[in-house]
């Protein structure tokens, strides 16, 4: 099947496409200057991989936090503090993991926790400039990660739980935490155990080392162009694991992941539970909010989903990453459609052009599948 859209000129560097259905590749395509413009050792026969960046909240954290809940290790309405003691103070203790989900729980939506770590002797070292950092970087990236905990335990909430819905990282930093805690293990070791393994997504991964990988932005506090190391930089200090970013992935992996969620809401999930995937696609009931848990709805105006796609009655769920990337599942047409490029590079973010591209892709899916 031909989806017939193009990328235009300055859009976006390079570019990977899938659309499934029924677990059948509908539509394939990738293309732009990947191959001119990555590092990394190639792998034989691999394709190129791209920072999905807040796509890692839904296909990694939010999928993991939706195993739990089947399993019985989380609730959904229990306290965040359950998993974190130390999360509490000023109204946190009163957080559950639906808010946090649902981005609803009163924290904001972003904070240059980074910062913290550029700033400390062990943690900045990976933020120095390439040809000055140490070859070894567990040390300073385990100090940034106890840097970024800290501040996290410290960050007052900007609002009482539940009484408003703010997209941010914060809510997911800590959601991350809560899963390492409730699956016993660290997050990229869960994800490759629990989720890519079974799924078979081969190519997908939290570190583009050793990969060939789309470059996204240029860095000013890292002195480079971001090359197989996660764009976002709270991540970075974190190793690049991190519950809000991280996951470098293919267009065909991650549709891969949205046909586990339809599959599941159709109760023949492999991994995931019918009754689980129902709550989490369910809009979540925060006053004002368009969010489910983990996921994004589409908007009545303006969403990148585009015009066609998800106004049946079971409706959609998707969800966008910072660096060009976004999937929507379009639940009435069964239909899992990824679209991955390095839009940011590399200057930053247009999101006028990159909202068009989307709307561009969407409905030329929905017009190639009737």
């Amino acid at each position: 099947m031909k989806v017939g859209f193009a990328v235009p000129p300055g859009v976006a560097p390079a570019w990977d496409a899938a659309v499934i259905r029924d677990g059948e590749i509908l539509h394939a395509s990738r293309g732009g200057d990947a191959g001119a413009a990555t590092v990394g050792a190639p792998v034989a026969g691999a394709p190129v991989l791209f920072d999905v960046a807040s796509l890692t909240k839904v296909v990694a954290t939010g999928t993991l936090a939706a195993l739990l809940v089947k399993e019985g290790r989380v609730g959904l309405d229990a306290p965040a503090v359950d998993w974190l003691p130390r999360f509490r103070g000023g109204g946190k203790e009163r957080v559950t993991v639906r808010q946090l989900l649902a981005h609803s729980s009163g924290l904001p939506w972003w904070r240059p926790w980074f910062e913290r770590a550029a700033a400390d002797p062990v943690a900045g070292q990976a933020f120095l400039p390439p040809d000055l950092r140490p070859g070894d970087l567990r040390d300073a990236f385990a100090r940034g990660r106890e840097i970024l905990e800290e501040a996290l335990w410290e960050e007052p909430l900007e609002a009482p739980p539940g009484t408003r819905a703010l997209y941010g990282d914060p809510a997911f930093l800590a959601l991350g935490f809560l899963v390492e805690q409730a699956g016993g293990a660290p997050l990229d070791r869960l994800f490759a155990d629990r989720v890519a393994g079974p799924l078979g997504l081969e190519d997908t991964f939290f570190t583009g080392q050793g990969r060939t990988c789309a470059p996204t932005e240029r860095c000013p506090h890292r002195g480079e162009v971001n090359r197989g190391a996660v764009n976002d930089d709270n991540a970075w200090a974190m190793g690049g694991v991190a519950g809000n970013a991280g996951l470098f992935s293919t267009a065909a992996d991650v549709a891969r992941l949205g046909q586990e969620w339809q599959d599941a809401l159709s109760g023949r999930g492999r991994i995931l539970d019918e009754a689980v995937a129902r709550g989490f696609a369910r809009r979540d009931a925060t006053p004002g909010s368009e969010r489910a848990l983990g996921w994004d709805t589409p908007a009545a105006t303006g969403s990148s989903i585009g015009s066609r796609l998800g106004r049946g009655p079971l409706g959609a769920i998707g969800h966008l990453g910072y660096t060009g990337c976004s999937l929507w599942i379009d639940r009435d047409r069964g239909l899992s459609c990824a679209l991955l490029t390095n839009h940011v590079h590399p200057d930053g973010r247009r999101p006028a052009e990159i909202l068009a591209l989307r709307l561009a892709f969407h409905d030329a899916a929905a017009e190639a599948t009737g």
